[in-house]
């Protein structure tokens, strides 16, 4: 017949729970020893019953046990019962784990008794461990690379930043958390711009990450150039719980480009200079033409003047000429000087056909002094390009200069060149200058755009390097062609401004 009074039962909820239950008397001597226990310790029941508890104790707790057990009997103050605390516990082969134990006195027993819960913390403490290792790794990564990372919430404040982040804003790490960013962080003639591409990316972010670049300001005053990747941090619904800005620190990279930007731009100038200074015999020629004609009017006006009062006609005539020759004389001071002057690079809609009408003047006197014949051939309906002018008339001039060199081994009267305009499939302006020259050799033909690369004895080589530059800057291609039959011929190609019509 079974046995179903109460202590069957109770047996059976002791050995039904997962956690250690161990009951003691007032001696601290083992008196229930449920199976959970069994399994933690590695002693069977019959193994421990009657024994003192402190067996199951690591040396820490074994040493303490019965001085708390005899404080408590005496002063009645707990230090274990009714409190639970994490010990160490001692199995039979020895080895130690960690679990939670609780307490308690079991009411109305003379002299007392107690029973004792131990939960195995083995498991929560690996997890933690886990944890620990995840997040140390994690902070030698944040610390170890070489970017400034910065997490914001959706209201702008700091939740993290890297030391790379500290060492770059030159602030404490103490003092960055819970600031708003952008006020703490960015010059306020910045603000507005990169809060509103913050703002942006929240409400796009599904996109992906964005880029943004704009200056933080040191405490001294100091700014830096910092370029952002925003990515969003995301919860399980997909709605944003933090950005991540990850950032480098480009104020060295945007001096260098700018100080090698200005680098470029005094060559460019100098390489000019050169030019007009090739160019000098044939322009003060072809400024001495009207100077000549302005004096040789003048003198027959005073002449006819000083004659009677009746050639009033030919003075008005005479006066006309000087005028209009003057013009002519300034015009080509006008144009020398915006070739010369050092200036920045200013882009505008222009239409290719007057740019080179413009320098007329001067590539003629260039022609009329080596005796060669230009020739346009300008095509209609062009659409118009977005160009700095000066640097495209700097390279037009190096082109032509070049070919008044290069038909030098023609005899005189036959020495041509020809500047030819034309649209170059629906998204392209195509520019030509050819000539009838000697052309250039095979063997100088992979040098030809290279810097200082040069066929003439008094040449610099920068000229067709430059033109390149200037050409690429413009989102365009420069290159070389043989002309047929003989000579050479250089082209390039402009992007065109396709709503803007000649």
């Amino acid at each position: 017949m079974n046995d179903t009074g109460p202590a069957s039962e109770l047996s059976a909820l002791l050995d039904a729970t997962v956690d250690a239950v161990i009951l003691i008397d007032s001696r601290g001597c083992i008196e229930v020893f449920n199976q959970a226990a069994e399994r933690l310790y590695g002693y069977a029941a019959a193994e421990v019953l009657g024994r003192n508890v402190n067996l199951l104790m690591a040396d820490k707790d074994r040493n303490n046990h019965d001085a708390y057990m005899e404080r408590y009997e005496r002063t009645g103050v707990a230090h274990i019962i009714g409190i639970g605390r994490e010990v160490e516990n001692r199995r039979k082969d020895g080895s130690v784990f960690p679990g939670f134990l609780s307490v308690g006195r079991i009411a109305k027993t003379h002299p007392p008794r107690y029973v004792g819960f131990v939960h195995d913390l083995t498991l929560r403490h690996q997890a933690l461990a886990a944890v620990v290792r995840e997040r140390d790794r994690a902070n030698r990564y944040l610390e170890a690379v070489q970017a400034v990372l910065v997490v914001l919430d959706p209201n702008r404040r700091v939740t993290l930043v890297n030391r790379k982040g500290c060492e770059v804003l030159d602030a404490e790490e103490r003092t960055l958390l819970g600031a708003e960013w952008f006020e703490a962080v960015v010059p306020a003639e910045e603000r507005a711009g990169a809060s509103a591409q913050f703002h942006a990316f929240l409400e796009r972010h599904a996109q992906g990450p964005v880029y943004d670049e704009y200056r933080v300001c040191r405490p001294g005053g100091e700014m830096r150039t910092i370029a952002w990747r925003y990515v969003a941090i995301a919860d399980a619904v997909g709605a944003v719980t933090g950005v991540l800005c990850s950032g480098d620190d480009v104020t060295d990279a945007r001096r260098a480009e700018a100080d090698a930007r200005q680098a470029h731009e005094r060559i460019t100038h100098v390489s000019r200079l050169a030019t007009m200074g090739e160019m000098a015999s044939g322009i003060s020629h072809e400024i001495n033409q009207p100077l000549s004609a302005i004096t040789t009017y003048a003198q027959a006006a005073r002449r006819l003047l000083q004659a009677d009062q009746s050639h009033n006609e030919a003075v008005r005539e005479a006066l006309e000429q000087i005028a209009a020759q003057a013009l002519r004389a300034g015009e080509i001071i006008r144009r020398l000087r915006s070739l010369v002057r050092s200036r920045e690079t200013q882009r505008e809609p222009v239409q290719i056909n007057v740019l080179i009408e413009e320098l007329g003047p001067l590539t003629r006197a260039d022609a009329r002094m080596n005796d060669v014949r230009i020739s346009l051939d300008l095509g209609a309906d062009l659409l118009w390009v977005d160009i700095d002018p000066i640097q495209i008339q700097q390279v037009l001039l190096n082109l032509v200069r070049n070919a008044v060199q290069a038909v030098d081994c023609r005899e005189h009267g036959k020495r041509e060149i020809v500047i030819h305009t034309e649209m170059h499939g629906e998204d392209q302006l195509e520019v030509r200058v050819c000539d009838n020259g000697s052309g250039v050799s095979a063997e100088f033909l992979p040098r030809l755009f290279t810097q200082f690369a040069t066929t003439k004895s008094d040449g610099t080589g920068l000229g067709l390097a430059i033109s390149r530059s200037i050409i690429e800057a413009h989102r365009g291609k420069i290159e070389y062609q043989p002309n047929v039959p003989e000579g050479s011929c250089f082209l390039f190609r402009l992007p065109v401004i396709q709503e803007t019509r000649s």
